[in-house]
């Protein structure tokens, strides 16, 4: 063959390889602009029937319940430094007062222990739960330890825990959200509120694009998967159990509350919870807040506004660190989930499970097309 032939072969395959990734791109696309439609759609639909029958819920309305007891679990794996402050401004921000924090740590992490010893001294409802096998574990092997504990921790003090709230040692927990928890549990059994990364400079790409992703998956993704089906997944923070499903969870896993044969325990748990006919909510309420800006003459202007109960995180700033929660992410969510729930046998929750799992093709689709845009611009 004469290299006019290779030549001739190679861009045939490159020819094949375009139709392959742009078919793939324009089914995900469409699927895309479906969820785009359905979301502006009900948006407006309600603006003019819902929204006029009723009143916006004002955050007041929280102050008026009763305050159930409130666990909030933090697994915590080598996070000397973090862990103290985020549980100290925690503790100390809530507009809350019946909850206790345990924060899960290992028998071989003393620095993360001495961290939680020192804060634990001086907040009385926090404590630290050790773990029985040395870490690093996965997730759900320590919340496993730290509910074991609470359930002790019951025992010993004569109370009952009605919610339990998950969360991460890098959250920023706002002030109203056990409030929230408090007022909805008793009617829900997953509720989920919106997670945000703090915001980066436009050229911090690998922290700008969580930021991307998390405005749609939260601002728009699991409204419109909630409206269709009613299965809200959990983020892993920022998301309350009530009894009710802690106990189901427990007799779905033989005692234990979390599968820990499993990379996203969070997606797991509340597919299982849907499956069971239990209730699953994602919440968007704004709070009205207070703040003072400085005018170009350097005077103090006094200011309102709303923002949404959220819980704001940190996420990997490094792109090694990202790849790899990326990865634990597709692998959990696309690929376990595949093999441990398949799919359904209806149309809908088949539909939403796609979603979840067409990453697997999608990815490589995308990947592929840069790939080929540079062999398109070299020629």
């Amino acid at each position: 063959m004469e290299f006019i032939d290779y030549f001739a072969t190679y861009w045939l395959i490159i020819k094949y390889l375009i139709l392959f990734a742009a078919m793939i791109i324009l089914l995900s696309s469409l699927d895309d602009f479906f969820i785009d439609c359905y979301y502006w759609i009900r948006r407006i639909w309600r603006k003019f029937t819902v929204y006029r029958k009723h009143k916006p819920f004002n955050v007041n309305e929280l102050y008026k319940d009763v305050e159930k007891p409130i666990a909030i679990m933090i697994p915590a794996w080598q996070e000397k430094g973090v862990i103290a402050d985020m549980a100290a401004l925690a503790a100390s921000t809530f507009e809350y007062y019946n909850y206790h924090i345990f924060i899960g740590t290992y028998p071989n992490d003393p620095e993360t222990q001495h961290d939680v010893d020192i804060i634990s001294e001086h907040y009385r409802n926090i404590h630290k739960v050790v773990t029985r096998n040395p870490g690093p574990t996965n997730k759900s092997d320590c919340l496993n330890n730290i509910i074991e504990q609470i359930f002790i921790f019951e025992n010993s003090h004569n109370i009952t825990f009605d919610v339990f709230v998950l969360h991460d040692a890098e959250d920023l927990i706002h002030p109203l959200e056990l409030k929230l928890f408090n007022h909805l549990v008793e009617h829900n059994d997953l509720i989920q509120i919106p997670v945000f990364p703090f915001e980066r400079k436009w050229y911090d790409l690998t922290t700008g694009h969580y930021e991307d992703e998390f405005a749609e998956n939260h601002g728009k993704d699991l409204i419109v998967r909630e409206s269709i089906l009613g299965f809200v997944p959990s983020a892993g923070v920022g998301t309350a159990l009530s009894r009710r499903s802690i106990e189901k969870l427990q007799e779905l896993h033989d005692g234990e509350v979390f599968a820990i044969d499993t990379l996203t325990e969070d997606y797991t748990l509340g597919y299982e919870l849907f499956k069971e006919k239990m209730k699953l909510i994602f919440v968007r309420v704004p709070a009205e807040i207070e703040y003072t800006a400085s005018n170009r003459y350097g005077e103090a202007i006094p200011g309102k506004k709303q923002e949404l109960i959220t819980v704001r995180e940190f996420f990997p700033s490094k792109f090694k660190k990202a790849v790899n929660q990326k990865s634990r992410w597709l692998t959990g969510i696309a690929l376990q989930g595949w093999e441990k729930i398949g799919w359904a046998d209806n149309f809908k929750t088949n539909y939403i499970l796609f979603r979840d799992r067409k990453a697997i093709l999608t990815n490589l689709a995308n990947m592929l097309a840069y790939i080929l845009v540079i062999n398109v611009l070299f020629m």
